[in-house]
């Protein structure tokens, strides 16, 4: 089976947030075509989203919720989909100033070397190591990359999108490097992304659905039932969202605080 076979037959009804205006027309429409299909902003390989509608039949069987596949799928497909484009954004938002604070640094320590101090280049890779220990050689090579920054003749698709704003500032067109701004630059906060609110955001949509539309509700008075937590869970893993050889409390207790947390 292809991706373009997996057409769900869906129950609009219990959709109703993620589809508020649709019509009957546009339902029958649907049907009449064999089902919804979806358009996927973010795609992989067909055989993954295959994998996981075949995988999340499984998981739900043992909560007696079989007859809920499609929309629990469709709910999480959606929401992997958006989840997924953030998590790019905040991916090279890192990788971008990253890459920014190590030019930053590697300029600011070429031109902050005293005229006294040695000063080599070196190259280290893997399995190997190599250095220009002439000052004059290595300081030539160490100006030519300083002055292609400068004139901002590198490539972004390397470099990323934000070395401009690093290094110059906001108006960064036919301006020079400063020291000023290496030293900003050298000194970026770099905090790796985290995911855990988005996780929380997509806890929330699978317990409202839970709960209005299934028998496995919340108690009142309780944030989160256990059995959503499992739930979410094995869900959450089947995406490959978390890993619980990586995770050092029970997986239930792992959604509690992640669900928490975000509700602080």
């Amino acid at each position: 089976m292809t991706l373009k076979e997996l057409k769900l037959d869906l129950n609009f009804d219990r959709l109703k947030t993620y589809f508020p205006n649709i019509t009957e027309e546009q339902k029958a429409a649907i049907k009449q075509k064999g089902g919804y299909w979806f358009n996927f902003e973010w795609e992989y390989e067909d055989s993954r989203y295959i994998r996981i509608y075949n995988q999340l039949f499984t998981i739900l069987d043992g909560y007696d919720l079989q007859e809920h596949i499609n929309e629990l799928y469709f709910i999480l497909i959606t929401l992997d989909d958006e989840f997924m484009a953030i998590k790019d954004l905040l991916d090279q938002d890192y990788i971008d100033t990253q890459t920014s604070k190590e030019v930053a640094q590697f300029l600011l320590a070429f031109k902050s070397a005293k005229p006294n101090q040695a000063f080599s280049l070196v190259a280290k890779s893997i399995t190997s190591t190599a250095s220009i220990k002439d000052e004059g050689i290595a300081k030539w090579m160490c100006q030519l990359i300083y002055e292609a920054i400068e004139a901002q003749k590198f490539p972004f698709d390397i470099f990323g999108e934000k070395i401009q704003l690093h290094l110059f500032g906001q108006d960064f067109h036919n301006k020079p490097l400063t020291l000023e701004n290496l030293e900003t630059a050298s000194k970026l906060n770099l905090r790796k992304p985290t995911y855990k609110k988005y996780l929380a955001k997509i806890c929330i949509h699978l317990r409202a659905y839970l709960n209005e539309h299934t028998n496995l509700t919340t108690p009142d008075g309780v944030l989160l039932a256990n059995t959503h937590a499992t739930l979410f869970f094995d869900m959450f893993e089947l995406f490959g969202y978390v890993d619980r050889m990586k995770i050092t409390s029970e997986p239930k207790d792992y959604i509690h605080a992640l669900l928490r947390n975000y509700l602080k």
